[in-house]
């Protein structure tokens, strides 16, 4: 049986016909009601039946074409009244709840207000829906139904938690070390995805994986067989079906075993030509430094460690600053960074991802930019 999520918006029918179709597949259907027809008894009788929900952001602007009716609240209440359902055990399935909206109301709204983040799993834009849009919402469905009956995290993430920060896990471990099975599904779920994989840190994502070990995964033919020696390495908990990611602590002790060193000591040169000598990887190629579009400003380090954000290529975060975000790094998640090219040059993805240097950085980036007259 395929995956079912209902969709829940204040478009007509026609319009949302399009957005159904663009995440339905074989082992995913999508199955729509307008806002006006939903209230609690709706939600308690019928979201039994599905395995997650889809919510428009502002569902509380065009009536039903049948009934005329509009509803008084946008998607963040009804997500948030889903959400107390299920921890008041008047709904008893939990589900993952994904925000699906236009990328305008997206900025307007829930960028700038950061009350209701917590509510929703994952947001996805109409407007721009990506091509795993469909992969990531099954992981979704598939994790809570995994949480749903274990709460160890041994369990749920498939390694022994002794090697992470325990403070990762404190508010869901009890006094005597057993979980906390009174704590809802999708407050395990959240932190999982939001503090393990959406960040970087504990868990890295394969620019990262590719960064600090030094290479060119774009321009090296054996990039895939590397990455099937750091197979050990690989993330393959709750979710890893949607996020491919390799745990960081793993990876270290993989390079140390291969090289009899460490990653941090070494630059993008160094760790390749050991990659490529002890693992007789000739197609192996270290990344060159970024460099604006015109030339004329070039990094120079090969220590990489994180990637730019606008530009998704390696670097060292000494020649980058740091990037904005609305919340501050826990302990164990790392900042992200945005190189100097890509802010001079103004590529698309600055404006698009709403990239912003961190108040700490500003003073570091205006002097930047003075030494090249800019």
């Amino acid at each position: 049986m395929p995956y079912k999520y209902l969709y829940i918006d204040d478009e007509s029918n026609n319009t949302v016909q399009s957005y159904q179709d663009s995440l339905s597949s074989d082992e995913l259907t999508i199955e729509y009601i307008h806002i006006g027809k939903v209230n609690k008894e709706y939600l308690i009788q019928n979201l039994k039946n599905f395995d997650g929900v889809l919510l428009d952001l502002r569902t509380d602007e065009l009536p039903n074409d049948e009934t005329g009716e509009t509803s008084e609240f946008t998607g963040a209440v009804w997500g948030q009244h889903i959400r107390d359902l299920v921890t008041l055990k008047e709904l008893d399935r939990d589900l993952p709840i994904v925000l699906f909206s236009t990328d305008k109301k997206l900025r307007d709204t829930y960028f700038r207000d950061m009350t209701s983040n917590n509510i929703f799993d994952r947001f996805l834009t109409k407007d721009n829906t990506p091509p795993n849009a469909t992969k990531k919402l099954i992981s979704l469905a598939k994790g809570y139904q995994t949480i749903s009956t274990e709460k160890n995290f041994t369990n749920l993430l498939e390694i022994d938690t002794i090697n992470l920060d325990s403070r990762i896990f404190s508010r869901f471990i009890k006094p005597d070390g057993t979980p906390n099975e009174d704590i809802p599904t999708h407050e395990y779920a959240q932190m999982i995805l939001k503090d393990l994989i959406y960040a970087k840190g504990v868990l890295i994502n394969e620019k990262y994986l590719a960064s600090r070990l030094g290479v060119d995964k774009d321009n090296s033919e054996d990039w895939e067989r590397l990455k099937k020696r750091f197979a050990e390495a690989e993330y393959k908990g709750v979710f890893s079906d949607g996020w491919d990611r390799w745990w960081m602590f793993k990876v270290d002790e993989i390079f140390e075993e291969i090289s009899d060193t460490y990653l941090s000591y070494l630059d993008a040169k160094e760790r390749v030509g050991i990659l490529k000598n002890k693992l007789r990887l000739e197609n192996l190629n270290y990344a060159e430094p970024i460099e604006s579009g015109n030339g004329k400003i070039k990094n120079y380090s090969y220590r990489y460690w994180t990637v730019c954000k606008a530009l998704k290529r390696p670097m060292d975060a000494n020649e980058g600053f740091r990037v904005y975000t609305r919340q501050e790094p826990k302990p164990w998640q790392e900042y992200e960074y945005v190189s100097l090219q890509a802010l001079l040059d103004e590529v698309d993805a600055i404006k698009e991802k709403d990239i912003r240097i961190h108040s700490i950085d500003k003073e570091k980036y205006i002097l930047a930019r003075s030494k090249i007259g800019s």
